[in-house]
């Protein structure tokens, strides 16, 4: 049966590949010259992964163009420095594209966590004003604006007729707009809108737009609102006391039971599951809940019980739960290093590595690679340490190298978008402890100047005392 289920979703997904639209977009931005741009997509409202696109190089005189592979209306997004560029993109349509004025991040923006680029509606020259982006672009503008002018009575006073009344004047001003992309951002945008006058009693509001209605996991405006309505959902519904099974359902793993038990309050079989696996990614990091339980109604959902829009979703977050997880395999890598020789993390099984991701560029990473120096000299005996650098240019962590006089292997990192993504590592520094065996040991690990000898040397009496037959003597350590 299992089979069955997996040759007839390959199947489907061959026939989405052939059928997608290539959708051309092009442009001049002389500012962005040389430059790599790249568009993706978010396809799904649990962890927002990206989903790239395609990528172009801007040419010399400011020209690019590239071709995006598209089967339904989607909004595509291109990190641009300071700006996210967004619009959305039809099958069957070419664009030329505006980018804004390139501005680039300072320092500390581009090593900050906190840092969010700001939004910027890419312009269409080339457009006329009855194209979906600019419907799209008026609705916004104006619901934010209705909201604006009402935050008191909707928020404050949570007043069901203004909030009534903001949506039947936009829905009478757009009630000509029948595109089907159009109409969901309307219903969902409005869902968030009713979410903020009925917070004391969400159930009718979920009622109305999620538990028995279509799915658009792809779609921003259901994303937002899926967010808005379900973050925490699942831990709030199991402390009400006529909801105590949840906890007992998710601790042992039933995800059949959990989702039998959503099915009996009105939702949707299909849509159970998908509040279920946000509810089960995020108890994995909440306090009274199994980890082992969580992992086990994960793999549940992706059985053939569960439905082919689930079953995916089921599996991307068991990967990311898994991916960094203390006792899990560490991520791959295969990197050149100053002498331009290719390093695998295989190379150094039977040896503690000490992993860290730094750019040049930031002060911070700076401060504790010099603090790395002290601690391999101490310790090299029995840990390796690794550095990958992810500048954009390898040839400043090259410099610092070589000016510095640095002794421990220095990986070029330089562009290598999924390695940063499966270690975490978009904002440095970030530090691994990986086991001779080739298992995270520390995820993440304390920095050089903050506490990771003591950690590192405790988790060696440890693992000393469970691995036989080599034992490390302290004169190891000298």
């Amino acid at each position: 049966m299992m089979k069955k289920i997996l040759s007839v979703m390959i199947l489907a997904l061959i026939t989405v590949q052939l059928n997608a639209q290539k959708i051309l977009l092009y442009g001049k931005a002389a500012g962005y010259a040389t430059k790599e741009i790249s568009f993706y997509t978010i396809t799904d409202p649990i962890l927002h992964q990206k989903q790239e696109l395609g990528t172009t190089r801007v040419a010399s005189d400011g020209a690019f163009s590239l071709l995006l592979p598209v089967n339904e209306t989607t909004e595509i997004y291109s990190d641009l420095e300071k700006f996210c560029g967004t619009m959305v993109i039809e099958p069957g349509k070419n664009y030329e594209i505006a980018l804004p004025p390139f501005s680039p991040k300072t320092s500390a923006q581009a090593h900050s966590i906190y840092f969010k680029p700001t939004p910027y509606w890419l312009g269409l020259p080339g457009t006329d004003n009855t194209d979906l982006n600019f419907a799209v672009r008026s609705f916004l503008t104006d619901f934010n604006l209705e909201t604006v002018k009402n935050t008191t009575p909707i928020y404050q006073q949570q007043s069901k007729e203004v909030a009534n009344e903001i949506i039947d004047r936009l829905e009478k001003k757009y009630a000509s707009i029948q595109n089907p992309y159009f109409t969901t951002l309307r219903k969902y945008t409005f869902a968030e809108l009713e979410f903020g006058v009925y917070q004391k009693n969400e159930d009718p509001v979920i009622q109305k737009y999620f538990a028995t209605q279509s799915i658009h996991p792809g779609h921003p405006a259901y994303q937002r609102a899926f967010d808005l309505f379900f973050s925490d959902f699942l831990r709030k519904q199991s402390q009400n006391n006529q909801n105590r099974k949840i906890t007992t359902f998710i601790n042992s793993g039933d995800y059949n039971s959990l989702v039998a038990f959503f099915k009996s309050k009105g939702f949707k079989k299909e849509f159970a599951g998908l509040v279920i696996l946000k509810g089960l990614y995020e108890s994995y990091y909440t306090a009274g809940f199994s980890k082992e339980g969580v992992l086990k109604a994960i793999e549940m959902a992706q059985s053939e019980t569960a439905s082919p829009l689930i079953q995916p979703i089921a599996e991307q977050v068991k990967s990311k739960l898994k991916l960094l997880a203390v006792g899990e395999k560490a991520p791959a890598l295969r990197l050149s290093n100053l002498r331009r020789e290719m390093v695998t993390l295989d190379q150094f099984k039977g040896r503690f590595v000490y992993l860290s991701f730094f750019n040049s560029g930031s002060s911070d990473c700076r401060v504790e690679t010099d603090s790395i120096v002290s601690l391999e000299k101490r310790l090299r005996q029995i840990l390796t340490v690794i550095s990958v650098a992810v500048d954009d240019d390898f040839a400043h962590a090259s410099n610092l190298w070589k000016t510095k006089g640095y002794s421990c292997e220095l990986l070029n990192g330089s562009r290598q978008k999924q390695l940063i993504v499966n270690y975490n590592a978009s904002f440095t520094p970030v530090f691994y402890l990986i086991g001779p065996e080739g298992t995270l040991l520390l995820s993440q690990a304390p920095s050089p100047s903050h506490g990771f000898e003591a950690a590192f040397l405790k988790l060696l009496w440890d693992y000393n005392f469970k691995h036989k037959p080599r034992q490390f003597k302290p004169s190891d350590l000298r």
